[in-house]
């Protein structure tokens, strides 16, 4: 499994915008993510919709956060933008299952253990988090 380029650049993005005080354009998000233009506002805008980016249009338009930090978890920024968030197909739904042992498949009853603890994690690590501690401080249990 592996997560898409747009998901990376989106935490880059909203971890840079936690850290400014006033509007910034997409041309300073690019400069200080490392990010092309194209994704910023393919990201920007899917955040804008998800409530956690605010849009200015105009001349002295720009980009700002308005969800406080400490409530954008992993799992809300991966959800909105990758196109499933299972790691296998038979969490899906039970017609993927091509055994026909949705309810029995002790293989995917370690899927859903691992998927469960996997989304726990996701969902106990916030942009500030990202932005304040360091990787090990993370990823205590």
């Amino acid at each position: 499994m592996q997560l898409n380029i747009s998901t990376d650049y989106a935490l880059r993005i909203i971890i840079y915008l936690s850290k400014q005080d006033d509007l910034v354009t997409s041309e300073q998000i690019a400069e200080n993510t490392a990010t092309d233009q194209n994704f910023i506002m393919r990201i920007l805008r899917r955040m804008n919709k998800a409530g956690i980016v605010e849009i200015v249009r105009g001349k002295d338009g720009g980009y700002r956060l308005i969800k406080d930090p400490t409530e954008i978890s992993l799992f809300e920024v991966f959800n909105i933008m990758e196109p499933t968030m299972n790691i296998n197909q038979c969490l899906d739904d039970k017609h993927n299952c091509s055994l026909k042992a949705y309810d029995t498949c002790p293989i995917r009853s370690f899927y859903l253990k691992f998927q469960e603890e996997f989304e726990n994690t996701l969902k106990g690590v916030s942009i500030h988090d990202l932005k304040t501690k360091q990787t090990g401080e993370l990823l205590k249990s």
